[in-house]
């Protein structure tokens, strides 16, 4: 996927600015394109994760280097940072918990807790920027 979104930028970049566009319109069009299949497949990677918890910390990894490679355009910027910011903070929860036995990992409820609305809110507000500028 990586590959695939670094090259429809690069191949998307002079298309568009042969037809004046902004480098900000030519993130919004590669931003409009690749974003919502990404989140597809991010999704789809992560709900393998309950049949085998033991690959949540490599999921999230992947997850979190496919949202950190992703160049927003600037009036979704501060929502797309609140995002990376929330899955990061996801990986770096799972990385503290003992994958093998769920019950040891009761103090990590709060955070996980906390975290929900953030991971909610700015995929909310993503997808409610991309109903309107998409």
């Amino acid at each position: 996927m990586r590959i695939r979104l670094a090259l429809a930028l690069a191949l998307a970049a002079p298309l568009l600015g042969a037809c004046g566009a902004s480098e900000d319109e030519q993130r919004k069009a590669a931003f409009c394109d690749d974003v919502p299949t990404l989140m597809q497949e991010v999704t789809a990677d992560l709900n393998e994760v309950p049949s085998d918890p033991m690959s949540a910390n490599e999921a999230l990894d992947d997850a979190v280097a496919q949202l950190e490679e992703v160049e927003p355009p600037e009036d979704v910027a501060d929502e797309w940072s609140r995002l990376e910011t929330a899955w990061s903070d996801m990986r770096d929860l799972i990385g503290r918990a003992d994958l093998s036995d769920p019950a040891a990992n009761a103090e990590l409820a709060p955070e996980l807790q906390r975290l929900q609305p953030e991971l909610v809110e700015a995929g909310t507000a993503i997808d409610d920027w991309g109903k309107e500028n998409c």
